[in-house]
């Protein structure tokens, strides 16, 4: 079992797995892949062409099941940054923020 299936098996609710096995799903995705030259979106804003992994719903499809099927909330990804992305909307959740600070100076 490869690991899509195994997300798909043990962490996915029902409900989601029914929507993205549906046919209307199939053809909004298929929408935004052909928008997006199937190339994904943020690489290309910094001027990298790589192929996407992902169909990412822009507003997740558990805060507005409305926007679900709505081609311009959706935006195609590569794996990395559609981690970047659900990591840092992770962080917002929690309302933690990051701060950079330097090292300690080693005393003698």
């Amino acid at each position: 079992m490869n690991r899509h299936q195994q997300y798909n098996k043990y962490k996915r609710d029902k409900e989601s797995q029914r929507f993205y096995n549906s046919r209307a799903w199939n053809k909004t995705r298929t929408l935004a892949l052909i928008r997006d030259y199937y190339l994904c979106q943020e690489c290309l804003k910094q001027k990298i062409i790589k192929v996407y992994n992902v169909v990412h719903h822009i507003v997740p499809l558990k805060d507005n099941k409305e926007l679900s099927l709505d081609v311009d909330n959706l935006i195609c990804l590569c794996h990395e940054c559609h981690n970047r992305i659900e990591n840092e909307g992770s962080m917002r959740q929690l309302n933690i923020n990051i701060i950079e600070i330097e090292g300690n100076i080693e005393i003698i």
